[in-house]
């Protein structure tokens, strides 16, 4: 016959929780990555995901504010997502059938 064990339900709970830690491998608290990146590292940033550009481009656009960035001192500091997301919104499809029909639209008026 199997002994019967009377416990405690706080007392269950911690067995149950020091046999699961037991169980599970010890991980590592997971650090968040640095988000804030240089100009340079934007610009590499943007290539590797395929958007080549040069630095006075990104220069232009910082100083229109076309572009999220930052200034810490007199350097300029972007975020990884925030540029990705921008990189992102700047792309629109090859054949985008509402600027075609415009084009043709106006195409159309010209050669009356």
């Amino acid at each position: 016959m199997p002994n019967i064990i009377v416990t405690t339900p706080e007392e269950l709970r911690a067995i149950v929780s020091e046999a699961v830690s037991g169980a599970l491998p010890k991980q590592p608290p997971a650090q968040s990555p640095i988000d804030t990146i240089t100009l340079n590292d934007a610009l590499e940033l943007l290539k590797k995901h395929g958007y080549p550009t040069s630095k006075g481009k990104i220069y232009k656009l910082t100083s229109t504010g076309k572009i999220p960035c930052k200034t810490y001192g007199n350097k300029l500091v972007f975020s990884r997502k925030a540029i990705l997301l921008w990189a992102e919104n700047q792309t629109r499809p090859k054949h985008d059938s509402s600027e075609i029909s415009l084009t043709l639209a106006r195409s159309a008026r010209r050669k009356r």
